[in-house]
């Protein structure tokens, strides 16, 4: 069995006590009480893996969220942080300053699993030796598939390099077949040829960071989700990482796949997803559904996802702006393609329902 990660972050912002007869001496020793809210942390996911990594099954962590000062945590954003953290949460009480919980340690025994990550790419040059660096090993091994959109730039001779340079690294290069499809065809084409138990999707602008990968593969190896969808929308986002009418955009397009889809949906566009391999075929079959319009890929994921009967979870990501490269969205022609998508399915989820 892999060994599980233990992080060293410092926990701040929380008090513990312990729920067995060892008594609060011994579980001040092995977890420090402190105060604070989890919006003292730009990025409290770490600070509780190591909260939990320094706890017993049964030890009780009281929480307290909603009173951040450069941004602020809902309810539903700090279940789903606890319960990927390894904590089951009880219902928030309000307090002074915003709401208070109880999180019990639980036991996630993670499975063996190999991964591959795939990363879409055209001319994306200035990223590739950054990537190979960056991304982490993720289970018992980690497979890193970069498909080539045709670029012209350079970027598949750099990966041809990385390649050599790294014969320590499972390193693989796909072309893609399908051009006119766009990034969604290159990642059903990689989908269909990858080896890894957990599959999921880097974008090779690294607007997510390739270090916020471990987040989604607990999700599914420690069982809390079979299909995990990144979120930007949690954390505050660096400076022009993403255009206002964009934002306008992915808000309400996460309010429409919550209705459609009868769960909480609270970003559909966001790079980063992740499945089993062995749930793929299902989801694959069931895009022509929704029409195969999507050029990103991301709502036929989303929808297929659900319609094959995956359990589904939001996984909280922090965005950053891009560093190299230019952006290969055109915001109004795609804006028509995924609206086409969700009309499919509107037929799909609700009219056929109702008939």
């Amino acid at each position: 069995m892999a060994a599980r990660p233990r992080y060293h972050d410092r926990p701040v912002g929380m008090n513990v006590s312990s729920a067995s007869s060892r008594g609060a001496e011994e579980a001040e020793i092995r977890c420090p009480a402190l105060n604070g809210t989890l919006e003292s942390f730009l990025d409290p996911w770490p600070v509780l893996r190591a909260q939990a990594a320094r706890m017993q099954s049964g030890d009780a962590l009281t929480v307290r969220y909603g009173g951040g000062a450069s941004y602020r945590l809902h309810s539903a954003d700090v279940e789903i942080l606890l319960r990927l953290t390894g904590f089951a949460p009880d219902r928030p009480r309000r307090v002074d300053g915003g709401y208070e919980l109880e999180a019990i340690r639980t036991v996630d025994v993670p499975r063996d699993l190999t991964c591959s990550v795939v990363v879409p790419c055209r001319n994306e040059v200035g990223n590739i030796d950054e990537l190979v660096r960056r991304v982490p090993h993720l289970g018992i091994h980690t497979q890193l598939v970069f498909i080539d959109g045709a670029s012209t730039d350079g970027t598949i001779e750099r990966i041809e390099e990385n390649i050599r340079n790294h014969p320590e690294r499972d390193i693989v290069l796909l072309h893609q077949k399908q051009m006119k499809g766009g990034k969604g065809a290159a990642v059903f084409q990689a989908f269909d040829e990858v080896q890894g138990d957990v599959i999921m999707i880097l974008d090779a602008d690294m607007t997510v960071a390739p270090e916020d990968l471990p987040r989604f593969f607990f999700a599914l190896s420690e069982g809390h989700a079979e299909f995990a969808n990144g979120v930007r929308m949690t954390y505050p986002m660096e400076e022009r990482a993403m255009q206002p009418a964009n934002i306008v955009g992915n808000r309400a397009f996460a309010l429409l796949f919550s209705w459609l889809l009868d769960t909480r949906i609270s970003d559909t566009l966001c790079g980063t997803k992740v499945l089993f391999r062995e749930d793929w075929a299902r989801v694959r079959d069931a895009r022509p559904l929704f029409g195969g319009y999507d050029p990103f890929g991301d709502f036929d994921l989303l929808f297929a996802a659900r319609f094959a009967g995956l359990r589904m979870l939001d996984v909280p990501v922090h965005y950053h702006a891009r560093t190299s490269g230019e952006t290969k969205i055109h915001r109004w022609r795609d804006g028509i393609y995924l609206l086409g998508t969700c009309l499919r399915a509107l037929r799909v989820f609700k009219l056929r329902r109702g008939r």
